[in-house]
């Protein structure tokens, strides 16, 4: 029996001294084409005044560059390179609007290149630049780029989770879990998630629908969110586990929205449940885990210009992260901000929102009225957006909880960190303790 007390206790403190200085719990929630104008919508939306959202309350906020090879002025060279010729703050200014405009500003960020997601998420899981279209590749010496997830993965102290709204295979998620010349070749990114990177859980949409055969061949086990909870679930720990996303839908917003009064998302699956789900599930397999969230919805959204639906993705989005950080200080689990990290960025930036003024609390934009087909009153005036592609201007970065002053380490005069240096402070945190 003491032979077994003995055991049991060199086994505790052997795995308290490998967390003793790594956050036990890792949350990278991923925001595709969040602009700073699209946080500043919903808090007006919401509370009737600008950062009142969730992580606005973080100690850790910065501003964080996003331009990819394509972005670059000049010959880029991974070893001799001027940050500056990415993104200029001399044209654009070291704040994004609407904290700095000038017609200068606007007229860099309609002319110069952007990345795209590929790119983007590349520069946040390798701390590599790349051309845009490209994951996690180098064309130059025809190799793959190891990243973040691959390093987690030969080190095997943590279990990594996938939560995104989108395919599991597309957006950002694709940028961490695989490795591709084209981020269009959708077959070779889910069969390498599934059979070569295998996180713990996935959850996603899954339009490849063969691949639910490759994931259970892989060892998954696979069904619908909804069964998530059920008994037979946890009687599976020790299996990985997909979990396919259906029936989610953005919520669009209702006029004259108030917190008192109700809660505008009127359907079934509600992201911040499907996190919070997935967090109780990794926390029973009793071991430190590093979850990506991605909401790919807003990038849609601002492409299509639909700041209704950009309103009711964001508002996913500050619910999602409330939700997190509500599960973290809650005191029934094991998890607390001297043992979680939650980051929250934006992978770029599009649609160029601007405001001629602030819609008051509650209040959407007046939409077109038609009359035979034929616009008789134009759209609300006060706000508008300037194009439908993504743009080179900085984004919101901010984090709360263990180890989060990490971020001191990169952060520049100007209060500007790269998106590579995502990949920084996560290596900081999983591999150079």
């Amino acid at each position: 029996m003491k032979k077994i007390v003995l055991i049991l206790l060199f086994i505790s403190l052997f795995f308290l001294n490998i967390y003793a200085d790594k956050p036990k719990y890792v949350f990278l929630v991923v925001c595709d084409g969040m602009s700073v104008s699209n946080e500043i919508a919903l808090s007006n939306f919401l509370y009737g005044q600008g950062k009142q959202l969730t992580w606005n309350t973080f100690p850790v906020q910065m501003f964080m560059t996003t331009w990819s090879i394509n972005s670059y002025r000049g010959t880029y060279s991974e070893n001799n390179f001027d940050s500056e010729n990415g993104y200029d703050t001399n044209l654009a200014g070291t704040m994004p609007y609407p904290y700095y405009k000038s017609e200068q500003a606007e007229r860099y960020f309609k002319d110069s290149v952007s990345t795209d997601y590929a790119a983007a998420a590349s520069a946040m899981s390798t701390g590599k630049k790349v051309y845009n279209n490209i994951i996690c590749y180098d064309t130059k010496t025809d190799k793959v780029i190891e990243n973040i997830i691959d390093k987690i993965n030969k080190k095997k102290e943590y279990n990594v989770a996938l939560v995104t709204t989108d395919n599991f295979y597309n957006y950002v998620a694709a940028g961490f879990l695989s490795h591709n010349k084209s981020k269009n070749n959708y077959n070779e990114i889910a069969e390498e998630i599934l059979s070569k990177t295998k996180p713990e859980i996935i959850v996603g949409q899954n339009d490849i629908y063969e691949m639910n055969k490759v994931a259970a061949s892989n060892g998954y086990y696979v069904l619908d969110y909804p069964e998530i909870n059920e008994p037979q679930v946890f009687n599976l720990l020790n299996k990985k586990i997909f979990v396919r996303l259906k029936n989610y839908y953005v919520p669009y917003p209702i006029e004259y929205f108030t917190l008192e009064s109700f809660v505008y998302r009127n359907i079934d699956t509600k992201f911040s449940s499907v996190v919070s789900d997935t967090t109780r599930l990794l926390l029973k397999k009793n071991k430190p885990f590093f979850m990506l969230v991605e909401i790919t919805d807003v990038s849609k959204a601002n492409c299509e210009n639909d700041y209704n639906k950009m309103l009711g993705a964001m508002y996913e989005l500050n619910e999602t992260i409330k939700e997190i950080y509500d599960l973290i200080n809650s005191k029934y689990n094991d998890m607390s901000f001297d043992n979680s990290i939650i980051i929250v960025v934006s992978s770029y930036s599009a649609g160029m929102l601007r405001f001629n003024a602030y819609l008051p609390k509650g209040n959407l934009p007046r939409p077109n009225i038609l009359f035979n087909k034929k616009t008789i009153i134009k759209a609300d005036t006060n706000i508008n957006y300037k194009t439908k592609y993504n743009v080179n201007e900085l984004v919101g970065c901010y984090s709360i909880g263990a180890k989060s002053n990490l971020f001191n380490k990169y952060i520049n005069e100007k209060n500007i960190i790269d998106n590579t240096d995502i990949y920084n402070i996560l290596s900081d945190i999983f591999i150079n303790n």
